[in-house]
């Protein structure tokens, strides 16, 4: 059972987008929209290299005045206020850095009070198992990030700045489209040819995947099939961690009736490899 939290997110940043052009300027960018974001639902949405690699994971929220709010890493905050201000060109917006909002996040009781500060509010759109997702005024609750970790963890929702760098992983690897993060059919996105071509051939080879842990990890263990090496936790919580695994060695050696080790101990894959 996810334990009840409210907490700022520091790792994350806001950026807003205003204006006549707000929705439609940056369109054949990210992953995902950000036309067809509503009030009601957050949408998961990236940003890409040409080949392919996220530079950001975006969560991104109507403002309620026809503008849009990015809840974005905070260290790569600048960087993304920049290219998005180069991918505008002309368009009616107005792109801002909002050090005067902040991302909280909450589960069971703390979602009460979540929503009595919000300017925009969701269900994580990541999974509605980790709780709800807002934008608010800075200065809110105060950081108490394990829970809400834990909670991402048991959901398997990778986050950056925990489980990846920008410019590290492919949108798969943290299984972007599995979150509905990533719309094949919207037309461009930068670096929509690497990503459609790996959609397209399936047998995506690196996922990452949710594993029960007798025993705490730590990012960076190992996940082991008797001496080969599958890959690595990328985060964990208490009795649950995300590895990046290659699935194809993985499958393969469970077929053949390996076991997994985690730091000495058994290890058991949580998610159904069939839908992989």
């Amino acid at each position: 059972m996810t334990q009840d939290y409210l907490t700022t997110l520091p790792h994350r940043a806001v950026l807003s987008i205003t204006g006549q052009d707000a929705r439609s300027f940056l369109q054949r960018v990210p992953t995902h929209g950000p036309e067809g974001v509503t009030p009601d639902q957050a949408m998961l949405s990236a940003l890409l290299t040409p080949q392919g690699k996220v530079l950001a994971d975006l969560i991104i929220f109507d403002d309620g005045e026809g503008g849009l709010l990015f809840d974005l890493p905070a260290s790569e905050a600048e960087t993304l206020l920049k290219r998005f201000t180069l991918y505008r060109l002309r368009s009616d917006a107005a792109i801002e850095r909002r050090e005067d909002l902040s991302v909280i996040a909450a589960s069971g009781e703390g979602e009460a009070e979540l929503r009595t500060v919000a300017l925009a509010a969701s269900l994580d759109p990541r999974n509605p198992a980790i709780g709800w997702r807002a934008i608010a005024p800075a200065g809110g609750p105060a950081s108490d990030l394990d829970a809400y970790h834990a909670a991402r963890i048991k959901a398997g929702a990778p986050e950056m700045s925990a489980d990846f760098g920008p410019a590290e992983v492919f949108s798969t690897d943290v299984n972007h489209d599995l979150m509905g993060g990533i719309d094949y059919k919207k037309g461009c996105f930068v670096g929509q040819e690497v990503a459609s071509r790996m959609h397209r051939k399936g047998g995506v080879r690196k996922r990452t995947l949710r594993l029960s842990t007798p025993n705490p990890a730590q990012p960076g263990d190992p996940v082991l099939a008797g001496d080969l090496s599958l890959g690595a936790v990328s985060s964990a919580a208490s009795d649950c961690a995300l590895a990046r695994l290659r699935v194809d060695r993985l499958k393969d050696a469970l077929s053949e009736g390996a076991s997994l080790t985690l730091r000495g101990a058994p290890a058991r894959v949580i998610d159904d490899l069939d839908t992989l």
